[in-house]
């Protein structure tokens, strides 16, 4: 008997060689170490050639757990000929974990425990199905739709599942009423080990009045992230005759709009938009800056704001609900109403005039990293698992 883990995101297999996203394979990697049982992960087959910003290779050979790929169509979903592969993979099962690709209605049908991950509620579920639609009537369609499926089939998936790991704030505080057995985690892949040292934070801040104030922003270059807002604050920052630069570290649509938003101001040299890195690289980058811009419009639990942190960043951006929630948890930085770029460049404005703000939030943007590093975090999780095969 194993633990079957279901995954959205993409993996290939081709010659032997595992093609997958770093994080992941880190994570399986740790699970395997703490769980005393095989595991096995399954994932929708990812297209030859497919991308992603932070993919690596890996021989099958070297792996400590099986995966397993299904071919999916447009929408994600497995192909009619792939059911029976996940029903025989989940029978299998001592405890399912994760979600997606129809695996959580199998595992029911299966009688087989299962533990789902959820990081988006009902409402940042809408936000994303609707940021790319320009048509009232069919936001409002879209919006419906998801709103009967979450309500038809999510809310009895959550009452029927063992228990709930929840990625985040919103989604942990959505679903304690449907099923009271569920935990909460902050995702990040900023282990103990990368975290800024106080010295060299310290070093950074006495340095901070000898140069213009660095901004950055990394993730994707796409509407529910929120970039394109995130070069207009770097614009208003140099209409309003402030000393700063601000580089973006990314891939996806919005790039030539992001080049089109920044050459509105004739400072735009100090707006610098990059390719995506490598995550080691990125956290290397990171600890050289002073503030990380983030406008997410959606309440999305991402991994940037920890990441973030542990590079002792403060944060300025829009106060979506997964973000107000950590701010007010940790005090390291400000948020502004969302679709207002004018207000976070304001308090940018504050950071620049109030040197010894800027030390506080960074010292407790690495407070609060240091509490919720890679390592806490994921332990959380793992003793969760090994009590429910326990139980």
């Amino acid at each position: 008997m194993t633990v079957t883990m279901v995954h959205t995101n993409g993996a290939r297999i081709n010659g032997g060689v595992l093609r997958v996203d770093r994080k992941f394979h880190v994570g399986m990697q740790k699970y395997a170490e703490n769980i005393p049982v095989p595991l096995t992960t399954i994932h929708p087959e990812a297209a030859p050639g497919e991308t992603a910003m932070d993919l690596i290779e890996v021989p099958c050979s070297e792996l400590n757990y099986r995966i397993v790929t299904v071919r999916v169509d447009g929408a994600q979903r497995p192909l009619a000929t792939e059911i029976p592969l996940l029903r025989h993979e989940i029978s299998r099962a001592r405890l399912l974990y994760g979600g997606g690709l129809g695996s959580a209605e199998i595992a029911r049908s299966l009688g087989v425990p299962y533990i789902l991950i959820l990081e988006y509620d009902l409402q940042t579920q809408i936000t994303v199905t609707t940021v790319q639609v320009k048509s009232g009537i069919r936001r409002a369609v879209r919006a419906a739709r998801c709103a009967w499926h979450y309500a038809v089939h999510s809310i009895p998936e959550m009452r029927g599942a063992h228990s709930l790991h929840c990625n985040g704030y919103p989604i942990f505080d959505a679903t304690r009423r449907i099923n009271a057995n569920n935990l909460l985690y902050l995702d990040s892949r900023m282990s103990r080990d990368m975290i800024i040292h106080r010295d060299e934070l310290a070093a950074r801040l006495a340095n901070r009045g000898k140069r213009p104030l660095r901004l950055l922003f990394s993730g994707r270059y796409e509407r529910m992230k929120g970039v394109d807002d995130a070069v207009r604050v770097a614009v208003e920052c140099l209409r309003h005759g402030l000393d700063v630069e601000m580089h973006f570290y990314g891939q996806g649509a919005l790039r030539n709009e992001m080049q089109a938003i920044a050459s509105q101001t004739p400072r735009n040299a100090q707006i610098h938009i990059h390719d995506a890195v490598p995550y080691t690289e990125l956290v290397a980058i990171s600890r050289t800056f002073d503030v990380f811009v983030c406008c997410h419009i959606q309440s999305d639990p991402s991994c940037t704001y920890l990441e973030s942190f542990g590079a002792g960043l403060p944060i300025v951006g829009y106060g979506n609900r997964m973000w107000r929630r950590l701010q007010e948890n940790s005090g390291a930085g400000f948020a502004s109403p969302l679709g207002r770029p004018d207000l976070v460049a304001k308090d940018v404005r504050r950071l620049v005039s109030d040197p010894r703000s800027l030390e506080l939030m960074s010292a407790k943007a690495v407070t609060f990293a240091e509490q919720h590093c890679y390592e806490r975090e994921f332990t959380k999780r793992i003793d969760a698992l090994n009590q429910a095969l326990a139980s």
